[in-house]
């Protein structure tokens, strides 16, 4: 296996596409505007990705609001159960 630093590596590929690039007569404008599209695309995804990621925070926090509601309330009926309950009623003296 051949490894060779990144460096080279990426000088290599640059020298591919910049090679393919002569041989095939691409210019520098539809190049140039396929990054502009491209670019756009990634920044329309991220937009999107950001806008869906402050959706599931706020969904995250009304769900932690819920659970602590609902833990407050099994709480309360644990405690008015067990204040009512056999096991901390006062025991009977038993006559022998």
């Amino acid at each position: 296996m051949n490894k060779q630093p990144k460096t080279q590596e990426h000088q290599q590929n640059n020298t591919v596409i910049t090679t393919d690039i002569k041989e095939n007569g691409l210019t520098d404008a539809p190049l140039t505007r396929y990054f502009q599209i491209h670019f756009q695309h990634i920044h329309d995804n991220a937009r999107n990705v950001q806008a869906e990621l402050t959706q599931l925070k706020q969904h995250v926090a009304d769900l932690n609001v819920k659970l602590d509601q609902l833990t407050a309330m099994l709480i309360s009926q644990q405690t008015i159960g067990n204040l009512s309950s056999p096991y901390f009623s006062t025991p009977k003296n038993k006559e022998h």
